[in-house]
């Protein structure tokens, strides 16, 4: 039996750590995109599930980066199955008439553009192969914009859009759906105030800020043959919140 294996790009940290966890349990083999930090202890967490993991580094704002990990992950695997893309930055608070343009096309290049080209790269295979599932990472953001984060929201919902576009291009043979966090304990939230967090709580009918395990759960499940009859859809995971 071949085994499966999920692309995740932004691997080594919040959502896409917890999902490459997720998946290593499922017994897929991983291949995981880093920028700047690699984490040797993570890879062997995740061989310890008896699956293979390959890692290399990728700067998003690079086409070429892009292109080379694509082809390089399966040369690597027999299968590839999936690809979440989760990786992204965070963009600073701040009114849009105070932004550099070097500042937004930052955002844009990272958040949106890498993940355009994600999707471009992997299709020709999964479309070659007449098989596959894609789930991007979109945001809260990206249905009901984010005040002073306005190129991040623009990006998230602009994921949305590509997400429902796809769907029906690349159908029957590939499921494009995406994920809209709300928020959650990463490295792009851990800077937020005490004051901010219960804010955020008080605005949320499950009172609590969801967790990347959240997440990965809800990635997985969109990957699984458990939602077989599920595309073009953006599935949020807010605990119920409307807006913060």
């Amino acid at each position: 039996m071949i085994r499966k294996t999920v692309i995740i790009t932004g691997g080594f940290s919040g959502i896409g750590k917890a999902t490459a966890i997720k998946f290593a349990k499922n017994n897929y083999n991983i291949a995981l995109t880093y920028h700047n930090t690699f984490d040797a202890d993570f890879i062997q967490e995740l061989k310890s599930y008896n699956v293979d993991v390959f890692a290399l580094g990728c700067d998003q704002s690079k086409e070429s980066d892009i292109i080379n990990f694509v082809n390089s992950a399966f040369k690597e695997f027999e299968y590839v199955d999936s690809l979440v893309c989760s990786a992204g930055v965070a963009e600073n608070e701040g009114l849009l008439t105070e932004k550099e343009t070097e500042q937004i096309d930052n955002i844009l290049n990272v958040n949106l553009r890498a993940v355009i080209l994600f999707n471009r790269e992997v299709l020709k295979h999964f479309m070659s192969q007449k098989h596959g599932n894609i789930i991007n990472v979109s945001s809260i953001y990206g249905i009901y914009g984010g005040s002073l984060e306005s190129t991040y929201a623009a990006c998230k919902a602009g994921i949305i859009g590509l997400t429902k576009s796809l769907a029906t291009e690349v159908a029957p043979f590939v499921r494009v759906n995406a994920v809209a966090p709300g928020c959650i304990e990463t490295r792009m939230t851990e800077n937020l105030s005490k004051e901010t967090k219960l804010y955020v709580k008080n605005q949320t009918p499950l009172a609590r800020i969801g967790t990347p395990d959240d997440i990965a759960n809800t990635i997985y499940f969109l990957a699984s043959d458990e939602s077989s009859y599920i595309t073009g859809e953006t599935i949020l995971v807010s605990g119920g919140a409307v807006r913060y």
